[in-house]
């Protein structure tokens, strides 16, 4: 009796090493593939003494996520830049704004695990909340336990940004403060209630190690005709007695194929928006809004977006008044689905500066496909 238990016992075992295999290498086959195949190019003419730039460049994205298993589920993905042209030598780079360049970046590689209660994501992935952006070296925590409500905790170490019409920025620290000292993490608690129709309740706090602390409420109240934004933070800068602080407040109108936006932000007289903007930002409309976050920043905007015929026509101009000085930007877009997979997009930026010679104006066009 004791041989045939010890055989079925070394039986069973080998049969659920056999399933776990099976089951591990179903989750692979099961997996989903996506990407994109990216073309890009643009234009900057600058005024005064300073050089016209521009570049031309390729890009491809590739991702995988497996299916589910037990809960479990691996994520990667890998984005490939190279430039084809520049005007002059360093534009690809320049313009990107990118600190430490790279012509291929693992962004995305993670392992995380969702049940009814709460998810877990940790390492290389994308984050998208109100002060934190792009792609980050990060543990996320998502619990969804609480009816209409979604709280997210998250530490990140290193950050990347991985755009198809740019230099890669690849990974690294957040650098140091004004006194030197290594910013070594920044923390997130954000919190979002929906339990209304339309309503969004989103009260977030933020810790940047050695840098600063900033907590705010956001709220968005939206119908299918008009909605509202109202939204408030404020910094405490680290070894400052001073704060940082910015409002927000945007009205929007829907009306048929018509999108009506206008909107004012406001920022601390002295600190700005207190380094709010070092680790991501939504809050600028612009595609560059150069002086937004700065001290004593009032902006006021208006956009218009319209569709017609499958090509959505997009326009959105304001002025930034800091301090004496003020800064006009107007931004153009035009996109188009070609196909299902196929989009082309044209944009034009055009910046009319307090000193005259940093005046510029970009045009910038992107054929992709996506799969």
């Amino acid at each position: 009796m004791k041989k045939i238990s010890l055989a079925m016992a070394a039986s069973l075992l080998l049969a659920g090493n056999a399933v776990a295999e099976n089951s591990f290498e179903k989750a692979f086959k099961d997996g989903t593939v996506s990407g994109d195949i990216t073309l890009h190019a643009e234009r900057q003419n600058n005024s005064g003494s300073n050089k016209d730039a521009g570049f031309s460049m390729g890009s491809v994205n590739l991702g995988f996520e497996t299916a589910q298993l037990n809960g479990f589920k691996l994520t990667f993905g890998f984005r490939g830049n190279h430039d084809f042209s520049e005007v002059e030598d360093g534009d690809f780079e320049s313009l990107g704004e990118v600190s430490e360049q790279t012509d291929a970046l693992l962004h995305t590689a993670t392992i995380s695990y969702t049940n009814q209660y709460f998810n877990l994501s940790v390492g290389r992935q994308e984050v998208d909340l109100e002060w934190l952006s792009d792609y980050h070296e990060a543990a996320v925590l998502g619990i969804t336990a609480i009816p209409d409500t979604t709280v997210v905790f998250g530490v990140t170490r290193r950050i990347a940004i991985a755009d198809e019409d740019a230099a890669l920025d690849n990974f690294h620290d957040f650098g140091k403060n004004d006194s030197g000292e290594d910013i070594d993490f920044a923390a997130v608690l954000d919190v979002k209630y929906e339990g209304i129709e339309g309503l969004v309740l989103n009260p977030y706090f933020y810790d940047a190690d050695n840098l600063a602390k900033w907590y705010g409420l956001k709220v968005d109240y939206d119908t299918d005709l008009f909605g509202v934004t109202l939204h408030g933070a404020q910094s405490d800068i680290e070894n400052l007695s001073e704060d940082g602080e910015i409002y927000h407040l945007e009205g929007r109108l829907n009306l048929a194929n018509v999108g009506l936006k206008l909107g004012y932000i406001s920022t601390d007289k002295d600190q700005g928006a207190g380094y709010m903007d070092s680790l991501g930002d939504n809050i600028s409309p612009f595609e560059d809004g150069n002086q937004v976050y700065e001290a004593d920043a009032d902006t006021t905007y208006f956009s218009l977006g319209y569709e017609i015929a499958g090509v959505e026509l997009g326009a959105l101009y304001g002025k930034t008044e800091y301090g004496s000085n003020e800064e006009k930007e107007l931004n153009l877009t035009v996109d188009y689905n070609i196909t299902e997979s196929i989009s082309l997009g044209a944009l034009y930026v055009d910046v009319n500066a307090q000193d005259s010679d940093d005046d510029y104006n970009r045009f910038g066009l992107t054929l992709q496909y996506t799969f």
